[in-house]
């Protein structure tokens, strides 16, 4: 009887302790970004950030549908994002009339509306829907993956464009990773997919659209000029030549056309000359320096990740504040 109940108690205690384990494990993930969490932000982060640079240019710089149309190409077709290059964006008028899809390039003009997926969902008239009605919003559906080449379950965020009555969207494929991210990780990699983002876009605009310089910096401030992102809208982008010379900048407009080579932060750091060299010796990366947050007004420690616009010697970055 000792030894049966000796036994038990043990067998009791593994049990509570597992218990334990488990409910501090499932604690530990909620407090964590999922990768499902992650690339939703991400889409729909991205999307968000496009759609208001465009809105500024339409209303701005191209008044007509057919320059517009032939805008969204350039900047849409050379952008890939996530780390297999399954992201991309997609443009349709609220009519449903394609203006450009960047996988499938082909179905340029089409009418959509009457669209079905592969379970016979009319997602485009869903699109169509939240655009009317709401202005932005998530559609699920099924989509050829452009990786895989399979059907798969597809969760798109689409969001408006009034000034042109477009609206763009992006989405992710399924994903049964279980990976977990600090939120600080997450938003690294927020910041990453939504620069590089902008880099492509910006390098196929100069390469297609315009090839003036100075409509191109004009471009630029225009594009940047309203895009704000995280929760706390601390989220922003600067643009860099590689004389150091501002080109656009997000919040501070003041800095724009200023040869920044010799600016130093609080702590000696040369900052624009260091971000270019990470842009020249790496092509992209990571740099950390002392800026003021727009949030809070204050100097705070911020983590910088800058990448090369293909095509021409300017450099976009954005960041996090650490503090």
């Amino acid at each position: 009887m000792k030894t049966t109940s000796s036994i038990s108690k043990i067998l009791i205690a593994l049990a509570v302790l597992l218990s334990a384990c488990t409910k501090e494990e499932y604690i530990h993930n909620y407090d964590k970004v999922s990768q499902y969490e992650l690339d939703k932000a991400i889409v729909q982060i991205n999307t968000t950030n496009v759609a208001t640079g465009f809105e500024t240019v339409f209303s701005d710089m191209i008044p007509d549908s057919a320059s517009r149309a032939q805008f969204c190409q350039a900047f849409v077709m050379p952008v890939r994002f996530f780390n297999d290059d399954a992201g991309y964006f997609f443009i349709e008028s609220y009519n449903a009339w394609m203006i450009i899809d960047a996988a499938k390039p082909e179905l340029t003009g089409q009418y959509r509306y009457d669209v079905q997926d592969a379970n016979g969902k009319f997602y485009v008239r869903e699109m169509v829907s939240t655009i009317k009605y709401i202005g932005y919003g998530f559609v699920e559906y099924f989509f050829e993956n452009p990786v895989t080449n399979n059907i798969e379950r597809k969760l798109s965020f689409v969001k408006s464009i009034p000034a042109a009555e477009f609206f763009i969207g992006a989405g992710f494929y399924e994903d049964q990773s279980e990976k977990y991210y600090e939120q600080a990780d997450a938003n690294k990699k927020i910041v990453i997919e939504s620069t590089r983002t902008a880099a492509e876009g910006i390098a196929g605009v100069f390469e297609n659209y315009y090839t003036d310089t100075l409509d191109r910096v004009e471009f630029c401030r225009k594009f940047i000029d309203h895009i704000r992102f995280f929760d706390n809208q601390s989220g922003y982008f600067f643009i860099y030549d590689f004389e150091c010379v501002n080109v656009a900048h997000g919040i501070q407009k003041n800095l724009q056309g200023q040869d920044l080579y010799d600016y130093q932060d609080s702590h000696g750091n040369y900052v624009i000359r260091d971000l270019l060299d990470v842009t020249k010796n790496h092509g992209e990366g990571y740099y950390e320096y002392y800026w003021n947050n727009p949030v809070t007004s204050q100097e705070e420690t911020k983590l910088a990740w800058v990448i090369k616009i293909p095509g021409i010697d300017y450099f976009i970055g954005s960041g996090i504040y650490l503090d």
